[in-house]
Parts: C-alpha cells; sequence; structure tokens
C-alpha cells in the first residue's frame, strides 16, 4: 500500500521516470554504439626517450610521466620525446592521436616536420590549452623515429601523458568516438535541450513570470552541455579550434553561480543574508577570474583552486536546503522536482572533483565510472527540468480549464449558453471606446408568463431556448448576441453601415411562424427595437442608444398590444 501510495504521487512518478530515462539513455548508447576496428591499433605508452630542459632518461612510460620529473612543470620548460615507430600492418590514412596539455606541440618524422601547434600562441603568451590531434604519416612510417617536442605554457601542465594510438584514421576516429559517445551524446542534448527550452521560456517570459526558473534552467544546461564537451575534448574531430580549453574554463566557473541562481527562484530562502553573502561571495569569484585573465592575462587555469572552494562551500548550502526541505516538506511538488535535479547534478559535480583529485595524486580510479557519474548527473537535471515543465503545463492546463468555468459561469447565460447581462455591459463599455458606427436591437418575447403559467416552466424554458438559436442563427454573423434578462435578449451589430437591420428583424422573424407552424402548441412572436450611434449625440454613449432603443421596442410592444391582443408585460 505504500508503494502504490508513492506512485501515485506526481512527485515521485517524474523523478521515478527521470532516473529510469536517465540510465535508459546511458545504457542504449552502450548497446547500440558498437566498434570494431579493421586494422591494430597500437598504443604508444612504453619505451620513450625523454629530455625534460636537457637532462636525458630513457625508457620513459608516458602514463607514469610523473616519475620522470621532480617536482612540478613550470611554464617555459621544454620537452622532448623521442619513439621508434614500430612496424605494423599496412593502413589506411595513418595517423597518430595525441592529446597536449597546456603545451606547444611540434612532431617531426625523423627530421621533417610534420605537424605544429600553438607556437604562435605561446609566443604571445597567450593561454594554450589540451588538445587531440589528429597527426597524419606518410605510408613509409614505420622504423622512422616519431620526436615530439613541446614547451610548456602553464606552471604544473600535466603529470601524466596518455599515450598516443597509433592506426588507421578510419579505426582511430572511431574509436575515439566510440570511447566518449556516452561524452558526446551528453554534451549534444544537453545543448540542445537547453536552447530549445530557452526558445520556449523567452516567448512566455512576459506573459508568465513564474516562468524565469524554467529559462535559468535551460541556460545551465547549455552552459553544462558546453563544459562537459570542451572539458573531454570531445569537439576536436568536428571542430579543431585552439579555443576549445578557454570555453571549458569559462563554463566551469559558471556553474556555481547558476547553481545559486536556480536555488534561489525554487526555494523559500531563510537566512536571507547567509545566502546573498554566499552568492555574491561566489559571483565576485567568477567575474575576479575573468578579469584576470583578459585584464592581466593571468590564466583561467591558475585561478582554478578558487572555485574548487566555491564549488565545496555551494555544495554545502545545496546539501544544507535539500535536508530542510526533507525535514519541513513546505516546498510543492514542482519545486522540489527541480531541486532534485540540482542537487543529483551537484553531488555528481562533487565526485567528479573527488576524481580529479585522486588524479592530481596518482590514485587510478575507473575512469568510466567518473563518466557514468557527471553523464547521468546532467542527464537528470535536465529531465527533472522536463518532468518539472510538464507538471507546471498540467497544473497551468487545469487552472486554465478552471478560470475558462468561472468565466463562463460569470459571464454566460445557464440557460441559453449565450452571454448574460454583465457580458453585455462589458460589450457596451467598449462600444465607447471605438468610432465606428453600431446598432444596438432591443428584444423582448411576447407571452413568456402565459407559457410559463399554462403550460408549465419547462416549456417556458424551452420557449427561450427556441428563440435563442433563432437568434444566434440570424445575428451571430452579424454581431454579439446576449440574453440580458428573463426575456429580455439585445444584439450588438458593431459596423452597422450598409446593413438592413429591418431585413434582418424580418428573417428573424419569418423563422419564428416557420416554428409556429410546426410546432403550434403556442405562439412564439417578440417585439423589438433598435437604434444607431449616429441618431444621438457626439458625446451620447452605448447605454443611452440602448435605452433608445428599448424605448423603441417597448413603443412597439404596445402597438402590437393595441392591434394584435398582446398582453403587455407588467
Amino acid at each position: 500500500m505504500a508503494i502504490m501510495k508513492i506512485f501515485k504521487n506526481t512527485r515521485f512518478r517524474s523523478i521515478i521516470m527521470s532516473t529510469i530515462i536517465a540510465w535508459a539513455i546511458i545504457i542504449l548508447c552502450f548497446i547500440c554504439l558498437t566498434f570494431k576496428e579493421n586494422y591494430p591499433i597500437y598504443i604508444l605508452d612504453d619505451g620513450w626517450t625523454a629530455h625534460i630542459n636537457g637532462i636525458k632518461t630513457e625508457n620513459v612510460t608516458l602514463s607514469k610521466f610523473y616519475k620522470v620529473k621532480d617536482g612540478r612543470l613550470l611554464r617555459g620548460d621544454t620537452i622532448t620525446l623521442t619513439k621508434e615507430l614500430p612496424q605494423t600492418e599496412d593502413f589506411d590514412f595513418p595517423v597518430i592521436l595525441f592529446r597536449s596539455r597546456y603545451t606547444t606541440l611540434d612532431v617531426y618524422l625523423d627530421d621533417d616536420l610534420i605537424f605544429t601547434f600553438g607556437d604562435n600562441l605561446y609566443d604571445k603568451e597567450l593561454f594554450i590549452g589540451k588538445m587531440y590531434h589528429f597527426i597524419s604519416l606518410p605510408e613509409d612510417y614505420a622504423g622512422k623515429t616519431l620526436t615530439f617536442n613541446m614547451r610548456v605554457g602553464e606552471n604544473n601542465a600535466f603529470q601524466n601523458l596518455a599515450p598516443p594510438r597509433l592506426g588507421g584514421q578510419p579505426d582511430i576516429e572511431g574509436e575515439f568516438l566510440h570511447k566518449n559517445m556516452t561524452i558526446i551524446f551528453t554534451g549534444m542534448f544537453m545543448i540542445v535541450f537547453g536552447v530549445a527550452f530557452l526558445c520556449i521560456t523567452i516567448f512566455y517570459f512576459t506573459s508568465v513570470p513564474e516562468i524565469r526558473t524554467f529559462m535559468f534552467s535551460s541556460m545551465f544546461c547549455i552552459n553544462i552541455g558546453a563544459w562537459l564537451l570542451t572539458y573531454y575534448n570531445v569537439l576536436s574531430p568536428f571542430i579543431y579550434t585552439e579555443h576549445e580549453t578557454f570555453v571549458e574554463y569559462f563554463t566551469l566557473y559558471l556553474i556555481v553561480p547558476y547553481c545559486y541562481l536556480i536555488c534561489y527562484c525554487i526555494q523559500n530562502v531563510e537566512r536571507k543574508k547567509l545566502f546573498f553573502t554566499a552568492a555574491a561571495l561566489s559571483c565576485a569569484v567568477t567575474l575576479i577570474q575573468y578579469l584576470l585573465h583578459f585584464a592581466f592575462n593571468i590564466h583561467l587555469r591558475a585561478t582554478l583552486p578558487m572555485y574548487h572552494a566555491c564549488c565545496v562551500g555551494g555544495f554545502i548550502l545545496l546539501a544544507y536546503y535539500t535536508v530542510k526541505d526533507l525535514r519541513s516538506r513546505d516546498i510543492g511538488p514542482s519545486n522540489s522536482t527541480q531541486m532534485l535535479g540540482l542537487i543529483t547534478f551537484s553531488v555528481s559535480e562533487i565526485f567528479h572533483l573527488a576524481f580529479y583529485m585522486l588524479e592530481n595524486i596518482h590514485l587510478k580510479y575507473p575512469e568510466m565510472l567518473s563518466i557514468l557519474i557527471i553523464t547521468f548527473g546532467c542527464l537528470m537535471f535536465a529531465f527533472c527540468q522536463l518532468a518539472n515543465y510538464l507538471m507546471y503545463i498540467t497544473q497551468s492546463y487545469a487552472q486554465k480549464q478552471e478560470y475558462a468555468s468561472l468565466s463562463r459561469l460569470a459571464y454566460e447565460d445557464g440557460l441559453t449558453d449565450l452571454p448574460n447581462r454583465a457580458r453585455s455591459d462589458k460589450e457596451l463599455l467598449d462600444l465607447d471606446k471605438t468610432d465606428t458606427d453600431y446598432c444596438i436591437i432591443s428584444i423582448d418575447l411576447n407571452g413568456l408568463k402565459y407559457v410559463n403559467d399554462k403550460f408549465g416552466h419547462p416549456s417556458g424554458d424551452k420557449y427561450i431556448k427556441d428563440f435563442s438559436k433563432v437568434l444566434t442563427s440570424t445575428f451571430e454573423d452579424q454581431g454579439f448576441c446576449a440574453r440580458i434578462g428573463g426575456d429580455e435578449f439585445l444584439v450588438i451589430i458593431n459596423d452597422s453601415e450598409g446593413k438592413d437591420i429591418s431585413a434582418l428583424i424580418g428573417r428573424m422573424e419569418s423563422a419564428l411562424n416557420v416554428m409556429n407552424a410546426l410546432y403550434p402548441e403556442y405562439h412564439r412572436s417578440v417585439a423589438t427595437g433598435y437604434a444607431f450611434r449616429h441618431e444621438g449625440k457626439e458625446d451620447t454613449t452605448s447605454h443611452e442608444i440602448y435605452l433608445m432603443a428599448d424605448e423603441r421596442m417597448y413603443a412597439k410592444k404596445r402597438r402590437m398590444h393595441e392591434e394584435l391582443g398582446i398582453r403587455q408585460r407588467l
């Protein structure tokens, strides 16, 4: 029973479905996107000769490069790595895939320069980031000496290097895409989802202020997607740009301010002074990091510890609000769903930071575990926003239906479904705001009291409904029709110039005569009177025009009484 109660809760259903979809997408990537190389791929990790600032070291393993260098690498250090390429099978378009880390890269095959990167940035003291490089080799590369010349552009540029991979270009690119498919899919999805969501929220932003949280969340999704793609350097096969790492740090430093902003939108913030102080400090740190980079050429990577401190502080604050929500339960289903997405992403980011620290102290960890955790956190945030949006749309639709129902009660006649007196009064007021000539027709049913007394009120109600159908069929395309009292009706023809009102009234009366012939139980007839705007003075109101039409209707009713013997209404 408890489980069934949980599943009936909209919030828990949204949470469960978001989790299932996020994991389903990740698993689907592994199942569907398989890869098998046509030729062997060679991993060039061991047997390198390294010259660091002129000091030679033999038999270096690149994945354990930290064992070669005592202390940290500093800007200006030079590193030369050489290795004889092995005898391999004949590849189609042989290439080497190598990831440089904050260094320039000049690649030689024997004495021939075959690739260069970053020298112009280094000479101008600009930021040199991380990059994957697909380095093409000539067909006769086997047995030749491969040399990597690197100049370090950042202090503590790296401690280990990913070993180069040698193989045919289709196999190398296919393996790269397969290895990073989860990151590529998640990053692309977050950007596309965020852009689409942002377009929707901007369209409704001015008319629905509450939707601002969705707008900030969609911008955050775009930011997360861009950071994820650039952090893992998976743009290289698609967009080879030296600014990839700059985008990584630029978007990374925005993550914590975005978290504060979204948290403020969805939380009933207590201790506002503490919250705003923490948020202001986080934003100030981000602005200072940008200022140092652009104004003083202190590169974004140099201030990374400042971001880590803000990240931990922000996570503690989010954890505090999460615990508070669980205890007090004073947050609605919509906001709690958003909060779940935000705290899930924050937890995954903290794990990601922990894995980064482990790498810096040379402790092994499953790299795929880190990828799975961060992609799950990103997808959970996106799907929680989607679930919350669907909940918001559902609630908005229900509120709209309720409003429509209340409007119907307020402005519609319950018996005929025609507009009532309140709606007619509003329509008359709107006429005073126009300059066009209009006509108001006052209509009164004859003999309604007689029908009620002799045949009963159900027959009287049928008389009213029958006439309302005749009224709408005659005037609906011409103007506004309403029932303003028991047997009183009103027609407003907004643009009456060139229209034969008498002919329209005659058509209505002819329809009533046809009904009398078909159903002769009692006689149906009406008294009418109409007046035009141009009959009044310049400052005459629509209400005064209506009174003029009403007087003419009563005058006609008296004539009908005198000529036809119809009893006047008291």
